[in-house]
């Protein structure tokens, strides 16, 4: 790896105290579904009226009461012989049955400068991943911040449409994947709980599968290691059931398979190997972050050792991966200290060590405290002190996502 490539990943970021929190959603919501989004979007205020009330299951003179107003005024407005036209009527009516102001024609302070953010949206989540995968994980926090922010903040007041929720939902679920890459083990926890906030908020959206699928993909791989193993494992499959893709179920078995690897399951294992082989030879096209022979490769290598199969391990580390790169530098940092547990496990100590201190190394410069102490953990078991020494400063010196007051953590 070029390092010199990779010195940016190391500077020094402002405090990212958002992200040692993470705020609730409210779910039962009337305009999150696929009908109330399409009543609001109509901006027929007598439907959306009748809506709300048959959400919530009020009659009219129950509605009535709840606003202040005569129940004639209600049954009026849903028959369209009465119209709201003072925009202070409409704020008010609004705020107190927390409508989005755009579904009732008013347009508040800032609005504008919220409706550019929303359409620049799914950009910010898609450039936010690309920084992700290129090993620049705190940057892809950076790109998240605001929207994540903003989105929230209107989900709370329950002020946001269902194109908001949709976004929020796949925002904090990219949130909760570089947290992964930047938290220490002690802390991965954390990373779970934005990928599950993701992945809870598009659960009650309708229609929205393959987000869904892929929100479960990456809080399962995030449950995995933060070290529930079954939940993992239970959220994984839900992914490959409902992944109305083939590139999104491969995803979903290639995590499955790290997870069953980690929890000894040789059966589920080799299937979930056999099945992601199978669907790239199948379909070359579905390639990407996770899917590609390269990963497969290192989830292979891996849970061969950790199930205890040296010969297998054997006969896959000597595949050559020359015309197969790594897709990204983490994977890049992934794998070598995986082929070090291969060294360790053949006898090849220098082999082993060489591959340790390199990963140590680009580990900390891409800010990837998981692996450093992945490799420490190594390291420890074959009495390699000095890269044992190494490997723990290297996590000290790498900036917690938290912010300065993150506490001191230990490899293990």
């Amino acid at each position: 790896m070029n390092r010199d490539k990779l010195a940016d990943a190391s500077s020094d970021v402002s405090k990212l105290d958002a992200w040692s929190d993470i705020s609730e959603i409210p779910e039962c919501v009337p305009w999150y579904t696929a009908q109330g989004n399409q009543v609001l979007r109509s901006g027929d205020l007598g439907a959306i009226l009748r809506y709300y009330r048959t959400f919530y299951q009020l009659s009219q003179e129950q509605l009535s009461e709840r606003i202040n107003v005569d129940r004639s005024y209600i049954s009026y407005m849903e028959r369209k012989k009465r119209r709201v036209e003072s925009i202070r009527d409409r704020i008010t009516l609004a705020d107190q049955l927390n409508i989005p102001y755009a579904a009732l024609g008013v347009g508040g302070v800032g609005q504008q400068d919220h409706m550019e953010m929303i359409a620049n949206g799914e950009s910010v989540v898609r450039l936010s991943r690309i920084a992700r995968e290129e090993g620049r994980a705190a940057d892809a926090l950076r790109e998240l911040d605001r929207l994540v922010r903003a989105l929230a903040a209107r989900a709370q007041r329950e002020k946001a449409m269902r194109g908001e929720m949709v976004l929020l939902a796949a925002a904090r679920a990219e949130a909760g994947v570089a947290l992964g890459d930047l938290l220490p083990e002690a802390h991965l926890s954390a990373a779970a709980q934005w990928t599950g906030s993701g992945a809870r908020i598009i659960s009650y959206l309708e229609g929205e599968q393959r987000l869904s699928a892929h929100a479960l993909s990456m809080h399962g791989n995030e449950l995995r290691k933060a070290g529930d193993l079954g939940q993992a494992m239970e959220t994984l499959q839900r992914a490959i059931e409902i992944s109305p893709d083939l590139g999104g179920r491969s995803t979903a078995s290639l995590l499955l398979a790290r997870a069953a690897s980690e929890s000894g399951n040789v059966a589920m294992l080799d299937q979930c190997v056999g099945e992601c082989w199978n669907a790239l030879e199948q379909d070359p096209s579905i390639s990407n972050f996770f899917i590609n022979p390269f990963s497969l490769r290192e989830v292979e290598l891996r849970g061969f050792l950790l199930t205890g199969r040296r010969r297998e391990a054997e006969r896959v580390a000597s595949r050559a991966t020359a015309t197969t790169g790594a897709p990204s530098p983490t994977w890049e940092v992934m794998e070598r200290v995986t082929m070090a547990q291969f060294f360790l496990a053949t006898g090849e100590t220098d082999a082993a060590a060489e591959a340790l201190r390199d990963a140590i190394l680009d580990a900390q410069t891409l800010r990837l405290p998981h692996q450093v102490e992945r490799a420490v953990r190594l390291a420890e078991s074959a009495h390699l002190d000095d890269l044992v020494q190494i490997g723990k400063q290297a996590v000290m010196a790498i900036p917690s996502p938290f912010g300065a007051e993150d506490t001191e953590t230990t490899a293990r």
